[in-house]
Order: C-alpha cells, then structure tokens, then sequence
C-alpha cells in the first residue's frame, strides 16, 4: 500500500472550512453516483476532475509563510500555493483504514492512485536504452498498479484488458522487417501475454503419464494442437478486427478497422517520442541557431507524439475501470463497486510537470469518454491550467471581503460531482479555491475524528441477486422444454402469429415495407417519426373512403421515409412530395367525372440511403433478406397496382429497384430525381421522371454562377480567370449523384473560373466534418470565392454549423455564398432559418418550379397539412395527376387494364404539354424526362425570405420556352440536350 509524505493531521493547518468540502467527496468516494435516485441512475457519467487553489485575495499576513507562497493566476479568480499538496496527501489517509482479523493489515476503502514525482524521477535513473518506456508510460503504469493493489476486499480482482494490450504494444521488442511480420509479431506478443492458453488440469495430466510420456505426449498434441491454433487464430482477429479496440484508430485517424495497424501507428509514434528525448539530451549546448530551431522544431513533434501516447494509454484505462466499475447484473460484486477510481496529484505543476501532462490528457480525452468513473483530486502547485474552470460566480467573494464563503463553495463542490454523477455534461476540470484563512484547529480535530471514507462492506445479500437470476433463468428453460416436449392432443401448440410479409424489422431499428395506413405496419421510425405517422393516418382515412367493390386503380409512393436509430440525418425529402401525393389524391378521387378511375394510394418506405428498397445486382449494401421492391410487385394482382412514384434519390439501390419493377412491367415515375445515370445506359425502359438531369442542372448552374449580379456581389474573381473559384463539395463515393454533378459542374465551369473539390462523405465519420469545414474555409479566403455544394441534403446541416462556428470563414466581401444542388428541406420550408443559425452563410439553390405562394394549390396544401408548399410538394402532386390522366385514357378501351399498359402508352402515346404545379411537362413518347423542363435558382435573403434570381425553361403552356435571364433578359439560358 503506497504511504509516502505520511502527515499527521493534527500537525497540518487546513483551510477553513476544507471539512465542509471533505465530506462532500467523501459522499461520492464512497457512492460515485451519490444523490442520484436508484431508477434514474444511468451508465454514462463522468465526474470533473477537482483542482485545489487557493481563492484570489487575502488580508496581508492572514495565512502567514503558507499565503506568501500563493501565486495568483492572470484571471485574479483563483492562485496556486505548493502548501496544498500536502492536503491532498492527506486526503489519501481517508482512503484506507486497519483491517479486521489477525493480521491488522491496511485495508482500502476505494481503488486509489497517488502521482509520487519525485518517485518517478529517480526511478531507473540514466537509463537510456531504447527500450526505455519513458516517463509519461511509465506513470500510468504505476497509477494502473496502485488501481489494482487498493482494490477492496471482496470487491474481486481488477482487469485492464485494453490498458495492458496498448502497454504491451509499447513495450513490444519486435525487429523492423516486413509489415506483415511486424503486425504477426505484435498480435502474436498479445496473445502470448494475456490469452488464456490451452491444456490439461493436473489431475488429468498425472493419470494420462500413466500411459507414458511418449504417448501421452501425442495425445496431447493431437487434441490441443488444432484447437490452439484455431483459438490463435480467432482470438487475433476479434484483437485486430473486434470493436473493443476500433476507438484507438479514430484517435489515431487511421482508415480501416484494424487495430494492429492502429497498433503499429502508436508505437511508431512512442519510439519517435524516445529517440527524439535521447537527440535532446545529447545535443550540445553551443548548437548553432539552426541547430537548435531544428532541435525545437522536432521536440515539439515529439511533444505531440508523447501526448498521443499518453491520450490512447488514459483512454485505454478509463474504459477497463468503466467496465470494471460496472460489472453484470447477475454478479456479486456489481453493488460492491459503487465507488470511483480515485487519482490524487498533489503536485499540479507547471507545463513540464508529469501530474500537469497527465491531467491537460484527462482534459483532452474526458469529454469523449461517455462514461468515467475516475474522480481526479489535484493540488495546483503552480501555473494554473488555462482550460480549468472556475467554480460558479456566485461562490467567489466579491471585492472587498475577507474570504469566500465555505460553505458555498462545498455546496457549488456538491452540485458539480451530483451532475457528472447523474450523466449531466459537466467540465473536465474544476478550480476549488481554498480559503486563505487558517483554520482554528477544530477542521483537522473533525477530519480525524471521521476517520475515513465510509464505503458499503460485504453482505450476504450481495448474492441474493445472481442466485434469483440463475434460479428464474433455470425455471424458464425448464418450463420451456417441459412445454415443448409434453405431448397433449387436447392442448394443440398456439401457434405464433404470422408476421406480416410486407412490413420488416430491419438491423437500423427501422421497419421498411408497404402501408396503407389501416394495416397495423407503422413505417414511422427515427428522429421525424410524428411527421410520417401523421401522413399514415392522412392515408388510412384516403384509402378507406375508396369503394373496393368497384374497379379502382393503386399507385405506390416509394421513398426513404425514415432515418435509423443512430442517425441525425434531416427530414427525408420525401415528406413533402407524399403530402403532394396524398393531396392529389383527395382531390382526384373528390372528382365526379362521367369515367374515372378511382386511386388508392400505399406508401413504401425504402429505409435510409434506400438501402432496403431492392436486393442484389446494382445493390451491393442490402445483405438481408428483405427487399422492398419484391414486396410491391408480390401485391400487383392483389392491390390492382398500376404504377410507382417516388424513389427521391439517385442512387445504384433505386435504380436496381426500378430495374425489379422493370422486369414485372411496372411503370415508375421518380420525383426529385437527378442522376444522370437513371436516365442513360441500363436505365430501365418503364423509368420516367418528372426533374431535369444532374447535366442541365449543371449547366444552368454554372451559367448563374458565371454571371450572377446576387453571387458577384459576394465574391471576387481571380485574376487570370472570368468566373469567381468554386469549392465543390461532394462525395467521391456517390457515383450516381454527388461525383456526377461534381464532374458536369466541372465540364461546364471550370474554363471560366478556378474549382477546388473537397471531398466531403454522406456516410463517413462525424468527426472529419470539423476538417471538411477548416478545408472550405481556408480555401474560400484564399479565393474569395464560393461554395458548390454539391452533397446529399440530409447532411447540410452538419456542414453548415461547422462552417458558421469558424469566426474567420468569411469573404473579403462578408458572407460566404454557398450555391446548392440540393438543399436540406427545412431550410427550404422555414428559410428563416438560414440567417437565425447560418448567418455567415448566403445560400442559393436550385429547384425545379416555383408553385403560386397565392395559387389553390398552395391553398390546399396549407390548409390540409398546415405547411408551405414546394417544389418537391408539387411533384408529388403531378406525379399522381399524370398517372390519373394516363389510367382515365386506358380504361375507356381496356377497364381491366395492367401495369404494362401504362408503360405501353407512355412509350406510344405519352403526356404532352401536361400543365402541371411543378410545371408544363411532355414526357414519354421517347422522353423519360420533361424537355426543357422549368429550372430556377432562388436565394434566400438575409431577411429570411425567399427571392428567385434565375429562371429558365418551360413555364407557360402553349407559349415559348424562357432562354434568357439575368437583368433585362441580359443572359442565355443554357439548351437542353
């Protein structure tokens, strides 16, 4: 048990008041979630780490020698004093206590470690090998020992799985060679070390030598020899491959998955770190200037590396004491280990100080950890940590009293540990400015009165919990089996309900598949599941006003209509084109014509990125067994489909739905489709769409940006060039939308003006979207140009806060113009938005018609779903308009019409000049996409309004297509192919 600067506290003068502050952490030293009820306890909590100042002023020559010695901080809030280490090593006494029996041995009341530097620095003294660990591992290897040596009685045996593999790859002694040796090696050291290893009790092995060593040893070879491999073998790849260790990567900002490769990284870093300590050591004093700003220079790489290393060890720490401060519900000792790790530095020192490195990592890496049940008490013998936080101003005396009130400090003391212990977000590190004011005596007489921590012993009905359990789980088996197994004909087995085949649990946590809103299959899931259970009763209470007993017709919207359990992504774009969809359907079916065909509409949901939606061929991501598009063209017959709508995305996964649909003669209409490649090469013949492609959006998009009077204004152009520079956000990875349009906007554009792509994932870690930012940012003030966003709409908005949080993300002209293929929906819908929580930011975007904000259907459309329309609202609205135009003309020669009639006629015949709320289209008849469909490009003014700076197209029916724009008609439009 570690007793250095053993301090009777009698002899020791205290702060006033410093009792007060004791038994507060005494309270959570023995219960680390103390003052949190027992239902509303939670698995993440994190408690700050305590840092001991002294508070700012003093009546001179109050506190004497130990006053002279505190030194403020520049804030004048707190000071640092090296008296106060010694109030913490003596807070260490409180942590153990005599324990019973015979052998009076020290018993500890809490898992505790002390920092002891002066220990550290004359432990191994002139070692200098390579193989030396340094300081800074070596520190938290004797903070992990003393954890394991202070463990309780009775609270079991501490295990540092994560902790001893990463000190292992440290410590690893593997000659340099080949990659793959190297990494062979250190998954071989690993195993070697800490793998439970195969073999044969003592009692076997004793009778088997009975048979003769020879024998016996061939027996042994032949059992263990294949099982030990194939345990080598899976136990490398669950340490390589596992999820335990994939967090060391994403520190490290590795790619992959691997650990051993992450593994490699850090100790390349730590032997950096090492011989760049050693350079140091043996360099010269009369170095010259350049000598030494290169020797600066890599010590400040070294720095790095070291802190690097020191961050994966403490993080690799604190989730095996995470894990070990919470074992399973069933064990005993799960309520025996309330209490926290406690870390006591007594000497916080300046920038050098091996406690002051190991507290700036704590600070580092706390906010990161979820759950942390190390409780850290420091004494700030020096410089103040600049990221250490003040207590609460109303517990700092103002100017003119004598000292602070102690009692409302161990209160403020008090609600700091109850908030980190209740899971509330708190700061990593905490000042506790002392009192200057001696105490008279009487808080040293009540410290050692109340000797120690008060922590929970032992108690037989620690067991009561893991044999409850045991015994139900056995009765549960029993029960079962008995069940299973007794034959009873006058009982036949109930036999579990059948699940309905068009509506599945997927691994997301989504249900995807079909609804008709009265069918029990709720597809609402994830952050806007109110929005699309609204739609579903919408659509239940449409349906069933449909006489089924006569001929009726049924379209499907099928779309992404739900985010998974995990995702933040925005409100699907297919909401608004489903309210469109469900408003012409009240409306056509509200008809009373001489012949008409009555609609009932189903909604199929996809899952996000449509992942769902088909299966095999261009879908390469759906390895379940579900697919949605099969499951639409199973209800053909039954629900009398004629056609789908929808899909909203360009993506490889609808396309191949559209090719399942394809293949049973399915006509699908996409709304707020793109893509290039839906519409060309193995785009299936049944495939129409009522949206321009990414080529002449690209188009129409590069000429206002060229010319623009809105965008100039916001930028400046680059000598040597006409245009101002575009940063072209996209996604390498999304071919069929984001790279596409990145590579047309490019063709079209960049004679004229500089582009600069910048890579920015859909599905990629949230953690590289800062960096993504930082990298537009820097190249928009080099360039004083603007931003082509050319990503999905669901992460927008992640961008955009980066982008609006970097105060020195702007133009020589202010804000940073951002142009956008697709933008997030909300935005679109509530443009107040944009200057309320993008303010740097001016964004234009591109849409494909501009409904009448005054017209009847904006009318309608508001006052069904108390919503603004929009262009995404109208296609949904024309989609079904068009395929009630087209069944009407069937039905009056073939009333029993299929599917592949409607493609029939939209191949033959087609829809021309169909004047529509998203505009006058004519598709079909070779036209899978309306001809010189309406495009515009609108802009969201700093007021939080909407304004439309471009129009080209066809607008009007009967009446010529717009080819100009710009003031007084200044600009060509660009021709459609």
């Amino acid at each position: 048990m570690p007793q250095s600067h053993r301090t009777d506290e009698y002899d020791l003068v205290l702060p006033s008041g410093f009792d007060d502050i004791v038994r507060v952490i005494d309270r959570h030293v023995a219960d680390r979630q103390a003052g949190t009820p027992t239902g509303r306890r939670t698995s993440r909590h994190r408690l700050p780490a305590l840092l001991l100042a002294r508070e700012a002023t003093a009546d001179p020559g109050v506190m004497g020698a130990t006053a002279a010695t505190a030194t403020p901080d520049d804030t004048g809030r707190a000071a640092s004093d090296p008296a106060l280490s010694a109030v913490v090593h003596a807070y260490q006494h409180r942590l153990v206590r005599l324990g019973s029996g015979e052998t009076g041995h020290l018993a500890s009341l809490a898992p505790h470690a002390l920092v002891n530097e002066e220990l550290l620095a004359g432990e191994r003294p002139g070692e200098d090998d390579p193989g030396s660990d340094g300081p800074h591992v070596r520190l938290l290897d004797r903070v992990a020992r003393q954890f394991r040596a202070t463990m309780p009685d009775g609270s079991g045996t501490l295990r540092l799985p994560e902790f001893d593999a990463c000190l292992s790859v440290l410590r690893a002694d593997i000659a340099p060679g080949d990659v793959t040796d190297e990494r062979r090696a250190l998954r071989d050291r690993i195993y070697d070390k800490y793998a439970w290893k195969f073999g044969f009790a003592a009692e076997v092995t004793r009778l088997g030598e009975e048979l003769g060593p020879r024998q016996w040893t061939a027996i042994t070879k032949v059992v263990t020899t294949p099982l030990a491999w194939l345990w080598r073998w899976s136990y490398g790849l669950r340490v390589d491959r596992g999820a335990r260790f994939r967090w060391v990567g994403a520190m490290l900002d590795e790619p992959g998955r691997s650990f051993l490769n992450s593994a490699m990284s850090l100790r390349d870093a730590h032997l950096r770190s090492r011989a760049q300590e050693r350079a140091g050591r043996e360099a010269p004093a009369d170095a010259t200037p350049a000598a030494a700003s290169a020797l600066y220079a890599a010590s400040a790489v070294s720095a790095r590396d070291e802190a690097v290393v020191r961050q994966v060890l403490l993080t690799a720490l604190v989730h095996d004491l995470a894990r070990a401060a919470r074992p399973p519900i069933w064990s005993a000792r799960r309520p025996r280990r309330r209490w926290p790790f406690v870390l006591l530095l007594p000497t916080v020192g300046g920038d050098d100080s091996p406690s002051r490195k190991l507290l700036n990592s704590f600070a580092a890496v706390a906010e990161d950890l979820g759950t942390c049940p190390l409780l850290v008490l420091g004494a700030a013998t020096a410089d103040l940590p600049p990221y250490a936080v003040p207590l609460p101003r109303h517990t700092i005396p103002v100017q003119g009293s004598r000292h602070l009130d102690t009692g409302s400090t161990a209160q403020a003391v008090a609600s700091l540990l109850a908030a980190g212990a209740a899971g509330r977000p708190v700061d990593s590190v905490r000042l506790v400015p002392l009192s200057r004011v001696p105490d008279n005596g009487t808080t040293a007489e009540r410290l050692a009165v109340q000797r120690t921590v008060r922590s929970r012993d032992r108690r037989a009905a620690d067991w009561l919990r893991p044999v409850v359990a045991a015994v139900a789980v056995t009765a549960l088996i029993a029960a079962g089996l008995f069940q299973a197994l007794r034959p009873d004909p006058t009982h036949p087995r109930a036999q579990p309900p059948t699940p309905n085949p068009s509506c599945r649990h997927v691994s997301t946590g989504e249900r995807v598949g079909i609804t008709d809103g009265a069918d029990h299959c709720d597809l609402a899931h994830g952050l806007y599941a109110p929005e699309l259970r609204a739609l579903e009763d919408t659509l239940g209470e449409q349906n069933a006003k449909v006489d089924r007993s006569k001929p009726y017709r049924t379209l499907v919207f099928f779309a992404p209509l739900s985010v998974g359990s995990a995702s933040r992504r925005t409100v699907p774009t297919g909401f608004q084109m489903l309210r469109g969809a469900l408003l012409a359907q009240k409306q056509v079916n509200d008809l009373t014509l001489k012949s008409q065909m009555p609609v009932r509409l189903l909604v199929a949901n996809a899952g996000e990125y449509f992942a769902f939606g088909s299966h095999g061929g261009l879908n390469t991501t759906n390895h379940s067994g579900v697919d949605v598009a099969a499951m639409i063209v199973d209800r053909i017959h039954r629900d009398h489909i004629a056609g789908v709508i929808g899909l909203t995305q360009s993506r490889p996964e609808s396309l191949q739905a559209a090719a399942e649909l394809d293949a049973k003669g399915v006509t699908v209409i996409g709304t707020g489709v793109s893509g290039q490649p839906m519409v060309e090469g193995d785009s299936p013949v049944s495939y129409f769409q009522l949206s321009p492609p990414d080529a002449r959006i690209a188009r129409v998009m590069a000429a206002f940006a060229r010319h623009s009077p809105q965008l100039a204004a916001l930028t400046k152009i680059d000598p040597g060039h006409t245009a101002p520079a575009a940063v072209v956000v996209f996604d390498p990875r999304d071919h069929y939308f984001s790279a596409d349009f990145k590579k047309r906007f490019t063709d079209a554009y960049g004679h004229d003006g500089a582009v600069y792509p910048v890579p920015y994932s859909e599905t990629g870690n949230d953690s590289q979207t800062p960096a993504v930012a930082a990298n537009i940012c820097t190249l928009i003030r080099k360039t004083d140009g603007f931003v082509l966003y050319a990503g999905r709409s669901g992460v927008m908005h992640d961008l955009f806060y980066y982008l609006q949080g970097d105060k020195e993300c702007r133009t020589h002209q202010g804000r940073v113009a951002v142009l956008a293929e697709s933008p997030a929906p909300d935005l679109v819908l509530h443009p107040e938005l944009m200057p309320r929580n993008y303010g740097s930011l001016s964004l234009f975007y591109s849409q494909f018609s501009v409904p009448d904000p005054q017209g009847s259907f904006a009318a309608s459309f508001r006052q069904s779903f108390n919503a603004s329309s929009d262009s995404d609202a109208a296609a949904g609205y024309d989609a079904v308009k068009v395929y009630f135009k087209v069944m009407n003309e069937i039905s009056v020669t073939d009333p029993e019409f299929t599917p592949s009639a409607v493609v029939t006629f939209l191949q033959s015949t087609g829809v021309a000049d169909f004047v529509g709320e998203s505009g006058i289209m004519t598709i079909g008849k070779g036209h899978k996409y309306p001809a010189d469909k309406e495009m515009d490009i609108r802009e969201i003014t700093a007021d939080g309004r909407k304004r439309t700076d471009l129009t080209c197209g066809a607008v009007t029916a009967k009446a010529d297509v717009i080819t100009r724009w710009g003031p007084d008609g200044t600009f060509l439009c660009p021709e459609d192919d």
